[in-house]
């Protein structure tokens, strides 16, 4: 049985590193610096992964977990979504908007699921700045 408090836990945990790992990649944008925001993103991508794997078999078989699963996958997504931003927004400021239009596409892609409506907008308005779109 999945500890769904442990991988919300987890999740805000991952978050935080990851986020000073792209503070670190924005103040010194070297390859060592992009490696650390790379393999905190897996990390939390894998994560991601999974909580999203135990919430879809809580849904699925109408489980009473449902409400920690959705939880667990909602703040992975969440701390996910995040340091992607703040990495794809170091991207840009070194030149790299290629590699971040890339990004940004594929975490609304990712983050397709009802609960991230907010992410959603959040990257969408990136990508429209990144674009040169009026803000909405």
């Amino acid at each position: 049985m999945p500890n769904y408090r442990a991988f919300t836990k987890q999740a805000d945990s991952l978050g935080a590193v990851c986020n000073q790992a792209a503070a670190q990649f924005i103040v010194t944008p070297t390859m060592e610096a992009r490696r650390e925001v790379l393999s905190k993103l897996k990390d939390l991508n894998d994560a991601l992964i999974r909580t999203a794997g135990y919430e879809r078999e809580a849904r699925r078989t109408n489980s009473v977990d449902l409400i920690d699963a959705n939880r667990a996958f909602l703040e992975t997504g969440r701390a996910w979504g995040s340091c992607s931003i703040e990495y794809n927004r170091a991207l840009v400021a070194i030149g790299e908007r290629d590699s971040a239009r890339h990004n940004y596409q594929g975490l609304l892609s990712r983050l397709a699921a009802p609960q991230f409506v907010a992410e959603r907008r959040q990257i969408q308005q990136a990508l429209d700045e990144l674009d040169g779109a009026p803000s909405r």
